[in-house]
């Protein structure tokens, strides 16, 4: 059952954990601005997003909390890197599927999967670097 605080979040949000987002906001502070991080873990309340060192005064790794979907994007690779399918816009059997990133230009990123090795076309916001385990998909 969801809480009447839920309404301004999607029922079926996009951040996982083990993908790369950039902050969008400078709510968390002006250094974390337009900084890529590492999605760790995902509440309710929000996604824990480590920063990496040079990101933080004392060299060490910030780790953010609660952090909001809304003040994060998708961070890619560049082609011949890892990638997963965060959108069920080309079915619900590609949700969540691991792949490579082939080629990316004009919004669209062409990801070899690593299942089948099926070739798909999409849209640059469906996709984010990958950096959790890669051998096994699902």
């Amino acid at each position: 059952k969801q809480s009447s605080n839920d309404n301004d979040r999607p029922s079926s949000s996009w951040v996982i954990p083990h993908i790369r987002v950039r902050i969008v906001t400078e709510k968390l502070g002006r250094r974390y601005f337009k900084e890529k991080g590492v999605v760790v873990d995902v509440t309710p309340k929000g996604s824990t997003v480590e920063m990496p060192s040079n990101s933080s005064s004392s060299g060490h790794r910030a780790v953010l909390d609660r952090v909001p979907e809304r003040y994060l994007e998708t961070a890619l690779p560049k082609a011949g890197g890892r990638v997963v399918v965060l959108t069920a816009s080309q079915g619900r059997e590609y949700l969540y599927s691991k792949g490579t990133l082939l080629e990316r230009g004009k919004g669209r990123g062409v990801v070899q999967l690593n299942t089948d090795k099926s070739v798909l076309t999409l849209s640059l916001d469906d996709l984010a670097e990958w950096l959790g385990p890669f051998e096994e998909d699902g």
